[in-house]
């Protein structure tokens, strides 16, 4: 059997298509049709699995409950935690609010292109865009607020950028990476290192550096996933013999600079001490658990899916902005596990 259709269901309960539009829309009440006969008409749309089709009833309301997630780009590991975070977030608080969320993604590396979007505001009737900060999609943001679609943007650090949308929220790195290394214990002339990935954000590094006021090297991997974790123990390993603390740039990182260590016969603390980034445990129960700072992605996407469902229910409190105003900032925080050596 092909798609259900409102005829199907007049035809099983004995009424007319129209009547089933208007019990199924909730208008029987007011239409003074009679109680059993909506039943009979819920029963039958029940028996038949009747889907209700919901773009008529977005355009017969004049409204969507659909939400837009302008990502700036997928990770080589789908699965990594900075996707399933912000995914699945927006995803569990926007259907709390009786709305639904289609992500879309950058579909090359010179920017989401403007006919991308076009093309996706012609199938879609988007409420709203809640868009992860990136040079990457400022075409596509200039786009929506071109055509009146609320943005809410969220920067994983702290905002370098002031779009055109309805509002901004921000991470700050900074609070969590400084009470980290300053819970650290080190020797005085022992140096640091930190191992970063490709497009490492400069807030996470500067930050580290100034709170270490040492000798510190900073190592580029090719990638953020754990073997590049362990390639960058080979370097410091090998060609820093001073270096006694690592900063990971996330806890990919962090993680496969450990195990490293254990393939080469060493523990952490005692050899190296050890911290990451992100805040996200181990596959493993068996590991350490890492010194890292929480990087709240969570909070943060709770905050923008808040601020976008609450302006599309009436919230007069923000409006469209040539700059949109940061107006929520969320701090990261330390995360004191087994893998650094802190103070006493």
């Amino acid at each position: 059997m092909g798609r259900v259709t409102r005829k199907d269901v007049a035809e099983l309960a004995g009424v007319a298509p129209s009547t089933v539009s208007n019990i199924l829309n909730g208008r029987a009440s007011a239409l003074g049709i009679r109680p059993s006969t909506a039943d009979r008409v819920r029963v039958a749309a029940h028996e038949l699995g009747y889907i209700p089709h919901a773009g008529a009833r977005m355009l017969r309301a004049g409204t969507s409950q659909t939400l837009g997630l302008m990502l700036g780009g997928l990770p080589l590991r789908l699965r990594a935690p900075v996707l399933v975070d912000i995914v699945t977030t927006a995803i569990a608080q926007a259907r709390q609010r009786h709305h639904v969320v289609l992500p879309f993604v950058n579909p090359g590396d010179g920017g989401m292109e403007v006919d991308y979007v076009n093309r996706i505001l012609a199938d879609v009737d988007l409420a709203g865009v809640i868009g992860e900060l990136s040079p990457r999609n400022l075409a596509a943001g200039a786009r929506l607020h071109a055509l009146d679609v609320p943005v809410v943007w969220m920067s994983l650090e702290s905002p370098l950028m002031h779009p055109p949308g309805l509002a901004h929220v921000a991470i700050r790195q900074a609070p969590g990476v400084e009470e980290v290394i300053h819970q650290l214990w080190m020797e005085p002339d022992e140096e640091a290192a930190i191992l970063v990935g490709p497009g490492a954000r400069p807030e996470r590094i500067g930050v580290a550096l100034r709170a270490f006021n040492r000798e510190t090297h900073v190592i580029s991997t090719s990638t953020w996933l754990a073997h590049a974790g362990a390639e960058g123990f080979a370097v410091v390993h090998e060609n820093y013999p001073r270096v006694r603390t690592v900063f990971c740039g996330d806890d990919l990182l962090a993680a496969g600079f450990l195990h490293a260590m254990r393939e080469a016969g060493l523990a952490a603390p005692d050899d190296y001490s050890v911290m990451g980034f992100g805040g996200h445990e181990s596959d493993s129960p068996t590991e350490q658990r890492i010194t890292s700072v929480r990087w709240p992605l969570c909070e943060l996407t709770e905050v923008a899916v808040e601020l976008l469902v609450g302006h599309l229910m009436g919230d007069a409190r923000l409006e469209l902005s040539s700059s949109a105003p940061v107006v929520r900032t969320v701090d990261s925080s330390a995360l004191l596990g087994t893998t650094a050596r802190l103070r006493r």
